[in-house]
């Protein structure tokens, strides 16, 4: 029977390199397996880690999570030991956790130790509690630091890079195509909701009227090993959906209920300030306000919905549109246009239709050159997270086709001028 993997070894994070063959990153210039001075060049190396340290791979949320949780090694990284360069390992798996580690030492926790003395040189500005938390605070990373010295590895079983690239797709398919199914985003973030409202009874009682703890929403996303902050737009996702689905399910058309899916709209919700603010949700609020909730069924659900969204009658015709709403809005201000005011929380019946204004927006945006159009779809692109493309990519995936041909038939029109 063909070994794929051997039992782990201790290795020094000092000898662990990020993969730039990574499907995450997708270079087009990944040097393979073969050459391992191209696989450990320094300067490629940094340009890895720069390129997954950023706000699309989630590594800020990933960061605050072990600084807060501590290391907890559950799920070993899987690394291979170069037959040329023993001494070093390339990380096949985990090279979001390896490049958080390397975030922690270099940038976190130097400028946590630079604060820190900062407040302590003027003790007398600063709550001695605070003072306290902070140094807490450095401790933790520096706890991390020293329990990651040496990581657990698990080695891919190949002695040559020909075996390697035999047998790591299958090591990587079983990890992330074939592996154990996820919850996905509702059912994790109703356990979230759910654990909340028991540690808050626990804590005040309960009769108590519901409300968001800062302490036990630390504790929430500590016991889930999350960032505070994606805690605390979870929970509110799930509990908006939860009220809205209560209040509005009967005044569905004949025939339809909420579904998974339909959380989709709510995340996106909380995660726009601007959409909040033109909803009236304030940052304590356990549901949406009657008058936001009746613009989204008037909006998103009022009339029966078809399978594709392009042939749907209602003035938002898929969830995204919340998010287009948003990128209106930000255009407007740069642009002086009134876009999104085309969309009044409260005349939610006079509203254009969104393929209409849409259009009009697109449009308008077409006129600008060609070069700022591409740089503004480039940014927006950066601006997914991994987690958006891993729960949501059954929405993304055609869309992302679609530029992508797009895209190839525009470079053909290009080689073609110039040949």
């Amino acid at each position: 029977m063909e070994n794929y993997l051997r039992p782990p070894v201790m290795v020094p994070i000092a000898a662990c390199h990020p993969d730039p063959n990574n499907p995450r990153l997708a270079l087009s210039d990944a040097p393979g397996y073969a050459d391992d001075a191209a696989l450990f060049d320094e300067t490629l190396r940094k340009r890895i880690l720069e390129e997954i340290d950023n706000e699309s791979h989630g590594i800020a949320d990933l960061a605050e999570a072990i600084a807060g949780q501590g290391w907890m090694p559950i799920d070993n990284m899987l690394g291979w030991q170069h037959p040329n360069n023993p001494k070093r390992w390339v990380i096949v798996e985990g090279n979001r956790r390896l490049v958080t580690l390397n975030r922690l030492r270099t940038d976190d926790l130097p400028k946590a130790r630079k604060k820190l003395a900062r407040m302590e040189a003027k003790a007398s500005s600063y709550p001695k509690s605070e003072i306290e938390g902070y140094r807490a605070q450095v401790q933790r990373l520096e706890q991390v630091i020293a329990d990651t010295e040496t990581l657990s590895i698990v080695p891919v079983d190949a002695s040559t890079p020909e075996e390697l690239e035999h047998k790591l797709p299958r090591v990587l398919a079983v990890r992330h195509i074939t592996g154990a199914r996820e919850w996905g985003n509702y059912a994790e973030d109703i356990w979230l909701l759910n654990r909340y409202e028991h540690l808050f009874a626990d804590t005040y009682g309960e009769k108590a009227d519901l409300s968001w703890d800062s302490a036990i929403l630390k504790r929430v996303a500590h016991e889930a090993s999350l960032g505070e902050t994606t805690t605390r737009r979870q929970l509110r996702a799930a509990k908006w959906f939860s009220h809205f689905r209560a209040e509005w399910e009967d005044e569905l058309p004949e025939g339809e209920t909420f579904g998974k899916k339909d959380y989709y709209l709510f995340e996106n919700i909380s995660k726009k300030p601007w959409v909040r603010q033109k909803l009236g949700i304030s940052e304590d609020a356990m549901a949406i306000p009657e008058q936001g909730e009746m613009a989204l069924f008037t909006w998103v659900f009022k009339e029966p919905r078809t399978k594709k969204a392009e042939t749907n009658p209602n003035i938002f015709y898929r969830h995204e549109n919340i998010l287009v709403w948003d990128q209106m809005n930000r255009y407007d201000e740069a642009q002086g246009t009134s876009f999104a005011s085309r969309f009044d929380v409260e005349n939610p019946d006079e509203a254009s239709t969104m393929h209409e204004v849409e259009a009009e927006y697109l449009m308008h945006k077409a006129t600008k050159k060609p070069h700022a159009v591409l740089d503004d779809l480039l940014r927006r692109l950066n601006e997914f997270s991994a987690s958006q493309l891993t729960s949501e990519g059954h929405f993304l995936r055609p869309q992302l086709e679609q530029v992508r041909d797009v895209a190839a038939k525009f470079i053909k029109m290009i080689d073609a001028s110039e040949a």
